[in-house]
């Protein structure tokens, strides 16, 4: 068994619903392929396309616009790699502080010589400067844009139906990666003219390893093999992992208002307490309620007060915290995000990001913030 802790890692992961297993366990069990033809696989096809159904009702879409796939990585690369060879595009306009899940795969399009790319100017909350992005789109008309709903790592959010309405009046398309943001409610692409979304099933309290891309048109297949998805997506079907992720979704959106409450108020605790406790912290991102996620908070500690230990510190009294993407960490490099603010490496180094979710209270996010205290006040301990 896992020792006993205090999760404050929840943009990392989300701890898997109870309720969301007992629903995936009969599909664990099941005996057969959605693509074979008997019983058995007619059983697993029927579960698939009903569990398509719930996700695209919730999101506006129509059923044949979700594709599956292994994750958020999976379906940024989709998104990205074959809109650039169905259609042809040859720029990429994108926000420099993406994932890298959208970062690496536009590099490997340049250096293949596929695309040009240019970034778009930011602020120092890592907002994206709209005015910049229409000259940009003057320039390149037909370009493709890469800009998420909100940032993993300091919470910022874009001004996303701006965005989607610059794209339309010059004929770009628009890649959003929503993964951050999907348990909370509020993408509707029926509300929204988007034409790729991103997004994973852990993050809204489903299992890992699932998640789904959605696409106003139908792209090249990104895996080669068979003619699962509609011929989008080679390989069998996950089918305990997609049902799951169906009724997490569906609980997440029932359930979005009450937890938008939560949030928030974890929200303003969190930043009280750094106000009382670590004065000297200095947040990374946009800290106001309207331009933020509401469950991320990102601060650094001044390196003539703290050393390069802090987490080291909040897992020793047991908190779970990061201080950049999870799946940039161990690295060893700053945060690409923190540097695109222009924070210094050894600033960058010292940051701390918690994030919460159902289960976090007030009392978790005070026993981090007093454990950073104390390291302040004992950084040598």
């Amino acid at each position: 068994m896992p020792p006993k802790i205090v999760y404050l890692d929840y943009a990392a992961s989300a701890p898997l619903d109870p309720e969301v297993l007992e629903v995936m366990r009969p599909y664990l069990e099941a005996v057969g392929n959605p693509s074979s033809t008997h019983a058995a696989g007619r059983f697993l096809r029927a579960a698939l396309e009903e569990a398509r159904q719930t996700i695209a009702d919730l999101l506006g879409a129509a059923p044949g616009e979700i594709v599956f796939t292994s994750g958020g990585t999976e379906a940024d690369n989709h998104a990205l790699r074959k809109a650039v060879d169905t259609f042809g595009i040859s720029t990429i306009l994108f926000n420099p502080t993406e994932h890298h899940a959208v970062l690496h795969t536009i590099e490997d399009l340049v250096h293949e010589g596929k695309i040009e790319a240019y970034p778009i100017a930011i602020d120092t909350y890592g907002r994206i400067n709209l005015n910049h992005l229409e000259e940009l789109l003057k320039k390149h008309p037909k370009a493709l844009v890469s800009v998420m709903y909100a940032n993993n790592e300091i919470g910022t959010l874009q001004p996303v139906r701006e965005i989607a309405a610059l794209c339309q009046q010059y004929g770009a398309l628009y890649h959003c990666d929503t993964v951050q943001v999907m348990g909370l409610g509020w993408v509707r692409v029926d509300e929204w003219p988007v034409d790729f979304i991103a997004a994973s099933a852990h993050k809204f309290y489903g299992p890992k390893g699932v998640g789904f891309m959605y696409r106003r048109r139908p792209i090249r297949s990104f895996i080669t093999g068979g003619a699962q998805e509609r011929g989008q997506r080679a390989g069998t079907e996950n089918i305990a992992g997609i049902v799951g992720m169906a009724f997490a979704l569906q609980k997440a959106y029932k359930q979005k208002d009450a937890y938008l409450k939560h949030l928030s108020t974890l929200k303003a605790e969190a930043l009280s307490l750094l106000q009382t406790l670590l004065p000297e912290a200095r947040i990374n991102g946009d800290p106001s309620p309207e331009g933020s996620h509401p469950g991320i908070l990102n601060f650094y500690l001044p390196p003539e007060k703290a050393d390069d230990l802090l987490l080291v510190h909040l897992d020793l009294a047991g908190v779970c915290a990061s201080g950049t993407s999870a799946c940039a960490s161990g690295s060893g490099h700053p945060s690409h995000v923190l540097e695109a603010l222009g924070l210094p490496a050894e600033a960058a180094m010292r940051a701390v990001r918690l994030s919460w979710g159902w289960g976090t209270e007030k009392e978790h996010l005070k026993l981090a913030m007093e454990t950073l205290r104390e390291s302040l006040l004992s950084p040598t301990a």
